[in-house]
């Protein structure tokens, strides 16, 4: 109801003296066609942007993707987080058209109070000219009885209307009230979304970066295969000759082939866990899975970040940052509103809403054990890739002095080429198994710092 509406009832009430109603409903269909058609246009303004982020993305992630540009592919493509952001700018329009219904209702709501100030003022001017009826008129006291009674009608009929105009303004307050309290719930779950979002996020970049190393250890591995199917089948050319010679028998040729054979098999399904995960990490970049993507094979050794003395201080920042503790805190919150509104509630008594709020609080304080207890498993699995990381180099540093001294032996003419070769492979494979140590130690690192920036594992 806006003034116009407003200044139309008082002329209608003054000229006719009829009783006139003034609805609540009358705000809400308004409030309802509006909120249809806010809805509608968030809605085409969603499916515009997710048809943008698809003709976006094929141009996008061509090309070598580098480990450093994993996170702005995540945030800038991945359709999860897309969803998450129109649904958080959905849930936003929703706010802001509630907060204008407000300012809408409050307009009307001081209409309503003009209108009963206004009625109080005839009242009071028809009851005083009531009174000094007999002193303002000389004539019959029947007549004078009568205009008394047509006053006392008239009055009858603006206090009618005013009641009206007093129950209108309940209503509405109620409205108000229930409003108050939607654009409280809606303010909570977009909080709570946005919360949920950003650790969406974070995981989904995890899980990349994750798919990341998987890639590199599993081109390592398939390396590796081929290293040792090839001089197994050097191999096994000699032993054909040791066969003819007699020196080795058909059976030791056969379990040379199998082992040949076997390590096909695993190159063949390495290179098919290799095709999965790539199909799997375009498909978190918004493409097709079997878009052509390559990704780098450098990875900078970031766990030159780790201080393992700095463990209490980083325990510190995990419990600040972390998602599911800033969720449990925003839940208890809300439990704490639904206390302070229990007073006025009809579904839920005020006992019953201190034990949930209690609940929440028991609930939070074992959410913090939980992640301290996360971040401790973190940092000792840290450690250990650590530890087996520096295993691993040592390792190489003794197959390289063996190689070394295969090289020497190779040039006095006391080894064979195979027997060289051989010794070549093992440092290739010592080498590989040292850069799967470091992708792993790498790995555990990243789950280190996620932690620090608010994951939990």
């Amino acid at each position: 109801m806006n003034k116009v509406c407003t200044f139309l009832v008082l002329t209608v009430l003054v000229i006719f003296f009829t009783p006139v109603h003034i609805h609540a409903s009358e705000v809400d269909s308004n409030v309802d066609g509006n909120v249809e058609k806010e809805a509608g246009a968030v809605n085409e303004s969603v499916n515009e942007v997710a048809s943008e982020a698809t003709y976006d993305n094929n141009s996008q992630n061509k090309g070598t993707l580098k480990f450093e540009e994993i996170e702005n592919k995540i945030l800038e493509s991945n359709p999860a987080v897309l969803i998450n952001k129109n649904a958080i700018s959905a849930m936003d329009e929703d706010y802001k058209q509630i907060k204008n219904t407000q300012d809408d209702l409050e307009d009307d709501r001081d209409d309503l109070e003009d209108a009963i100030d206004m009625m109080d003022l005839q009242i009071k001017k028809l009851q005083q000219d009531r009174a000094s009826l007999e002193t303002r008129i000389d004539g019959d006291q029947d007549l004078i009885n009568h205009i008394k009674s047509n006053y006392d009608a008239l009055i009858g009929i603006y206090q009618y209307n005013k009641d009206s105009l007093v129950d209108s303004r309940k209503t509405l307050r109620k409205q108000q009230f229930s409003l108050d309290d939607q654009a409280e719930d809606l303010d909570d779950a977009t909080n709570k979304l946005r919360v949920q979002s950003k650790m969406s996020a974070c995981q989904l970049v995890f899980t990349a970066q994750n798919l990341y190393i998987t890639y590199n250890v599993l081109r390592n591995k398939e390396t590796d295969l081929v290293n040792q199917t090839e001089l197994m089948k050097k191999q096994l050319e000699v032993a054909r000759l040791q066969e003819v010679l007699g020196k080795i028998t058909k059976t030791e040729i056969t379990s040379m082939e199998l082992k040949i054979s076997d390590l096909q098999i695993g190159l063949n399904d390495l290179q098919t866990q290799k095709k999965a995960v790539l199909g799997e990490f375009n498909l978190m970049l918004g493409n097709n899975y079997d878009f052509e993507l390559t990704l780098d094979t450098e990875l900078k050794p970031v766990y030159e970040n780790f201080n393992e003395n700095n463990y209490n201080m980083d325990l510190e920042s995990v419990l600040e940052n972390n998602y599911s503790i800033a969720l449990q805190t925003l839940e208890r919150e809300t439990k704490q509103r639904l206390l302070n509104r229990s007073g006025g509630s009809d579904t839920q008594s005020e006992e019953a809403a201190k034990y949930n709020l209690e609940n929440e609080n028991i609930k939070l304080d074992e959410t913090k054990r939980d992640v301290s207890f996360s971040f401790n498993k973190v940092y000792e699995e840290v450690l250990s890739k650590k530890t087996s990381f520096e295993q691993e180099n040592k390792k190489l540093e003794q197959a390289g002095t063996n190689r070394s001294y295969a090289i020497m032996k190779h040039e006095l003419g006391k080894i064979s080429d195979l027997e060289l070769e051989n010794e070549n492979s093992l440092y290739q494979s010592q080498e590989i198994n040292t850069h799967v140590a470091e992708h792993e130690f790498i790995r555990s690192y990243l789950k280190y710092d996620w932690m620090k920036k608010g994951l939990t594992f």
